[in-house]
């Protein structure tokens, strides 16, 4: 099992540079593999998983992430603090993706 290192959604989809820093076809041996997607906007998350589902075998939002920008971004382990919100983009998810959705989860002190 292999993760990609976290993606950020909205600079995924709006950035061609990050794009292209952060995903290229995987190799074969880099299976399953499952890409870690971070961000609060369920349009972005679907956008962004939506661009690679094809090359992977889960999408998974990434809720682990305790430093400060993913608390001022709404994202990581803070998304959890707004569970409404990270109800809307596992839906979002799941209707729009041909692939499993996953959550990864790290409860802060």
């Amino acid at each position: 099992l292999a993760f990609t290192p976290m993606i950020h959604a909205r600079l995924f989809c709006e950035t061609p540079s990050y794009e292209e820093k952060f995903w290229k076809t995987p190799p074969a041996q880099d299976r399953p593999l499952v890409a870690q997607f971070c961000g609060g906007d369920p349009q972005f998350l679907v956008k962004a998983a939506m661009k690679i589902q094809h090359e992977v075998d889960a999408i998974d939002i990434n809720c682990g992430c305790p430093q400060g920008i993913a608390r001022r971004g709404k994202y990581g382990a803070f998304l959890l603090e707004d569970p409404d919100q990270l109800v809307k983009c596992v839906t979002a998810l799941v209707k729009h993706v041909s692939v499993p959705v996953c959550v990864k989860v790290r409860i802060l002190p």
